[in-house]
Order: structure tokens, then C-alpha cells, then sequence
């Protein structure tokens, strides 16, 4: 029996490092939407500490607000697509000086600066094989 435990334990283990080696996970999708954000030509004094990040950044009726956004999950999900296998969903929260920035409908009601590169609080990208990386566009 104990034999058997070590086989399985040895066998998860190296299904788990080769399912890591190649494909994304959610930390990976994490970290590109945190980077998608703050290469935005609109956001300036970005910081991030784990899911939640600030900047500065434009209102929805014009001027300057503070914004927080904090990641609420972030899913990878299997398509039947080769050159781009994975998709990934990141749903967040937005708030701008304190005020939540809710969707209303289909529109993410979210200053449209701040979508400029293809975030809002339901974003998704898809993993690019060649390139190792999380395509937002």
C-alpha cells in the first residue's frame, strides 16, 4: 500500500510539472491584467499590492479621479483553438474617488480612456502559444 501512495504521489507530480510548464495559470492571468492596466497611455501613479491596484486616471464626465481596482477572480478556461488554447476571465471591481463604477446592462459604464487597451470589469484574453503570453486585444 505504501508503495502504491508513492507511485500515485510521483506520477500527480509530474503530471503537475509538465501541465505548469506550458500553460497559464491564474497568477499569470493576474499579473498581465495588472500589467495590461498600467501600460494604459491614461493611467498615471499606478501601484499594485496583490489583487488590488490605484492610479490616477479620467472620470466619466470629465477631470481627474483616484481609482481602485480590486481583482475578484480570475478563470482559465480550455477553447478548441491551437494557437490560442486557453481563455482567461477576470472579473474586477472599480471604484473612482470612492465611487463604485457599476455596469449598467452591457455597458461597463467605465470611462472609456480607462478601456483603451481592453479592460473593464469583465475582461478576457486569450493565451498566445507562440509568444507565452496573455493577449488582451
Amino acid at each position: 500500500m505504501r508503495a502504491l501512495r508513492m507511485v500515485v504521489c510521483v506520477v500527480l507530480v509530474a503530471v503537475a510539472a509538465a501541465c505548469g510548464s506550458d500553460g497559464p495559470d491564474a497568477q499569470s492571468l493576474r499579473d498581465s491584467f495588472a500589467q495590461q492596466l498600467s501600460a494604459n497611455k491614461f493611467v498615471t501613479n499606478f501601484q499594485r499590492n496583490g489583487d488590488d491596484m490605484t492610479f490616477s486616471g479620467p472620470k466619466v464626465d470629465g477631470g481627474t479621479a483616484t481609482w481602485r481596482v480590486h481583482i475578484d477572480s480570475a478563470v482559465i478556461e480550455s477553447t478548441q483553438n491551437e494557437s490560442q488554447p486557453y481563455k482567461g476571465t477576470v472579473k474586477s471591481s472599480w471604484t473612482a474617488d470612492g465611487q463604485p463604477a457599476q455596469p449598467k446592462g452591457n455597458e461597463s459604464n467605465l470611462p472609456i480612456e480607462l478601456m483603451d487597451n481592453g479592460l473593464s470589469q469583465d475582461s478576457w484574453a486569450f493565451w498566445d502559444t507562440s509568444q507565452k503570453r496573455w493577449s488582451w486585444e
